[in-house]
Order: C-alpha cells, then structure tokens, then sequence
C-alpha cells in the first residue's frame, strides 16, 4: 500500500509540472480575460458534466466569497439548479438542464466556463451550442473536450492532463484556484 501511495504521489506531482509548463500561457490569458470581464461589470458563469459539476460550483463560489482573503463579491455563479434539473428529468429533456437555465442570463455580458471530459455530454453539447460570442467560452478539461463544437475558433481551452478520472478532477480544481488568485491578484492587488 505505501510503494501505491508514493507511485500515486509522484505521478500527481508530475502531472502538475506537466500541467504547468503546457498551460502557464493560457491560465494567463484566461485570468487576464476573467479580469477583464469583472472590470466590464460581466458575470461568470460555470457549468460542468457529472462530477465535474461540483468544480463548476466551487470556482462560482470561489469568486462569489473568496478564496483566501476578505474581498468584495465577483458575480459568479453555476449553472445546474436541482429543482430546475429534477422538472426536465420528469419531462424527459435532461440535454436541457444546463442550456435552459443559461439562456436566463445569456442577454448580459459573461464569460462562461465549462469543465467536461474528453466525451462531452449532451446536456454540455447543448450549452455549448448556446454561446453566441465563441469569445467568451472557457473550456477545462483533457485533450478531445473542445470537440464539443464543430468550430472552436476563438474558445479558450485549459487542457488537464491526467491518466485518470481523479487526475482530472484533481487538476481541474488546481487550475480554479490558480484562476482565482490570478484574478484576485489583479483586482486586489494581492
């Protein structure tokens, strides 16, 4: 169990090396972006298939609180209200959940950003498929998660390596955090 744990370990420490020496650029000009959005008095929105959702919710609630400091609110919030999730379930439109609650807020300026798997789901196809400005879409997420969209000029994607599910999701929470102080660095001068 020990020489599993030490494997783990290493393999972990190398995928974030990994991650950082093939995405320092975009994480930049994704937190410049982000940056640029708040200043503009725009709102994130986040939004993730499966498990992946959890991480949606937690960068929401990492620019909406804080993260490691008192600070003002960014408006920032994740798709996927249950009670919203649980009528389309009933009505059989669970590829809706996510896009039919983005379109209430798809007049106002935003930038969103969705974490997905290398084989998005329907419910992410279909939200993806509502952006109007590819400008303002944020992938995160492993190699092939662009494919969500036949054209994918313009879209930001942070790719997350990983040989496994728990490496993704692991690597997907760093780059939210990585995110969030590299915007509370430029808001807040911290």
């Amino acid at each position: 169990m020990s020489d599993r744990l030490a494997t783990r370990c290493y393999q972990r420490s190398s995928l974030v090396a990994e991650f950082h020496e093939k995405q320092q650029d975009v994480l930049m000009r994704v937190g410049r972006r982000m940056t640029d959005n708040f200043t503009q008095g725009g709102r994130l929105i986040c939004a993730g298939q499966g498990l992946f959702q959890t991480v949606a919710q937690h960068m929401a609630t990492c620019f909406a609180y804080q993260l490691d400091f008192e600070r003002p609110l960014l408006p920032a919030i994740a798709l996927g209200n249950p009670l919203m999730v649980s009528a389309l379930l009933a009505a059989r439109q669970t590829h809706e959940c996510l896009a039919r609650e983005y379109r209430l807020y798809r007049g106002e300026d935003h930038l969103l950003v969705i974490f997905c798997t290398a084989q998005p789901s329907a419910e992410i196809k279909q939200l993806a498929e509502q952006i109007e400005d590819r400008e303002n879409l944020v992938i995160i997420g492993p190699e092939g998660a662009n494919k969500l969209l036949s054209n994918t000029a313009g879209i930001q994607q942070i790719l997350v390596p990983g040989d496994s599910f728990a490496a993704l999701i692991e690597l997907s929470m760093l780059a939210t955090h990585l995110l969030c102080e590299l915007v509370e660095g430029e808001l807040f001068g911290v």
